[in-house]
């Protein structure tokens, strides 16, 4: 009974001292908003060590025990969870600063422009040799909270080889556009009327639109608004239409047609990453993870803690660690902005249903590239058909989410995107409705 009743005492300790810690943690959470890090954490202990205290003191009725004068298990308790709580919340970790990571640029000096918003964004221009009689182009990127590439300009140089000039730009905070002045700039209400920007202040009447992964997103909604001003849309292994996930809210609950919907290919001379414990340290992974999870649950629209560098710095090592793109010495690849991707992905999930209305529009002509090795599935793609008038596609073999990135895809995308805006035949279409890459088995 003896020997029972000191194993009882233990767990009770045990689950006593599990509960001050979901305390801090809790008064943390609850109190890092409205002060800081340091008030909250010194305010969570304090609540830590009177909780300890507290239950104690119980613990030691239940059981009869001996009382103690001295608090000795509420100060070793609070002093071991006070070090823990600092060492997690007040000392800052890795950002593109402190490990030295640079990551390539477009290759273009941008010209900065002002939106509507007030805020600043680069605009990046390839101007030709010889103009050509055809409308401008411009490229929107893939994100949220990603750039232009060099890759990307590589790929635009072709258009302006052609006589085209072609205009993309680093969206709002990313890349070398400045940060926005308010967090709220982050939004697919602004994200689309930074094109009505761009060609606003370039006097441009009509453009034509390429659209890269959730770039999609911004040109359908784009189009939608403003179907007069746009030429033709080039969609280049772009999301669904409504979200990241469906061509309209709820589709997820379409069984008949999610049944229909196969998955995509793997490029089978992919190599597997490591662990992405190999790319950061566990104290990272929890100091910026739980803030990131304290951002989502507590719905606000700025980090609890800490600096925006170091969420970035994580966010482009997930990104890096997803596309299996780490530099050498695993530094990541892309400065992806975390505020950017987060508050935009939130904006995009919510945002009203556009679809039927785009349905009723006169909508410029649509190319859809399908890569062999792309994220999108077919089955999506193909049911552009039904939101679009004028939808074809075009496949590109070998080639990934960034079909430019091969030779073959970008020869494919230069060659049916000139056509596509000269409104001509397309020279490699694609007619059938069958997946062109069904899954390997």
């Amino acid at each position: 009974m003896k020997y029972l009743k000191g194993f009882l005492n233990f767990l009770t300790g045990a689950f006593f001292a599990i509960l001050t810690v979901l305390s801090a943690i809790l008064c943390f959470s609850l109190l890092v908003y409205p002060t800081n890090e340091y008030i909250a954490v010194i305010l969570s202990i304090t609540l830590a060590f009177a909780v300890a205290f507290f239950l104690n003191r119980q613990r030691r009725k239940m059981f009869k025990s001996v009382p103690v004068k001295k608090p000795i298990f509420a100060a070793v308790t609070t002093a071991v969870l006070a070090v823990a709580m600092i060492v997690v919340f007040w000392i800052p970790v890795d950002t593109f600063e402190s490990t030295r990571t640079v990551v390539n640029g477009y290759g273009l000096e941008p010209e900065y422009i002002k939106i509507h918003t007030g805020d600043e964004i680069a605009v990046y221009v390839h101007k030709p040799d010889v103009p050509n009689s055809e409308d401008p182009i411009l490229f929107v990127t893939g994100g949220p909270g990603g750039y232009p590439s060099h890759s990307t300009k590589l790929y635009l140089d072709e258009y302006a080889k052609l006589g085209y000039t072609v205009y993309t730009y680093d969206p709002i905070g990313c890349g070398k556009s400045p940060l926005p002045k308010e967090t709220s700039a982050y939004s697919m209400t602004h994200e689309v009327e930074v094109i009505n920007d761009i060609m606003k202040h370039y006097n441009m009447e009509q453009v034509s639109l390429i659209a890269s992964s959730y770039g999609g997103n911004v040109v359908a909604r784009f189009i939608e608004q403003y179907p007069e001003q746009v030429n033709a849309y080039l969609s280049v292994d772009t999301a669904p239409i409504y979200s990241m996930d469906a061509n309209c809210p709820g589709q997820e609950n379409d069984t008949a047609f999610m049944n229909t919907v196969e998955d995509v290919r793997s490029n089978p001379s992919n190599v597997e990453p490591s662990p992405i414990t190999d790319y950061t340290s566990p104290r990272q992974l929890i100091r910026i993870l739980y803030g990131m999870n304290l951002m989502k649950l507590m719905g606000k629209n700025d980090i609890p803690y800490g600096s925006c560098e170091e969420y970035d710095y994580m966010m482009s090592i997930m990104t890096s660690f997803a596309t299996n793109s780490f530099a050498e010495g695993g530094k990541p690849t892309r400065h992806m902005n975390y505020l950017s991707n987060i508050l935009n992905t939130a904006s995009l999930e919510s945002s009203p249903d556009f679809t039927e209305s785009l349905k009723n529009k006169n909508t410029p002509p649509v190319l859809v590239v399908q890569p062999e090795f792309g994220v999108v599935p077919w089955q999506i793609h193909h049911q552009y058909s039904k939101y679009f008038d004028d939808v074809k596609f075009v496949i590109a073999p070998e080639s990934g989410h960034s079909v430019w990135a091969t030779e073959i895809g970008k020869d494919i995308l230069v060659r049916n995107g000139d056509a596509l805006f000269k409104g001509e035949a397309i020279p490699d279409e694609y007619t059938s409705a069958e997946n062109p890459f069904p899954p390997v088995q």
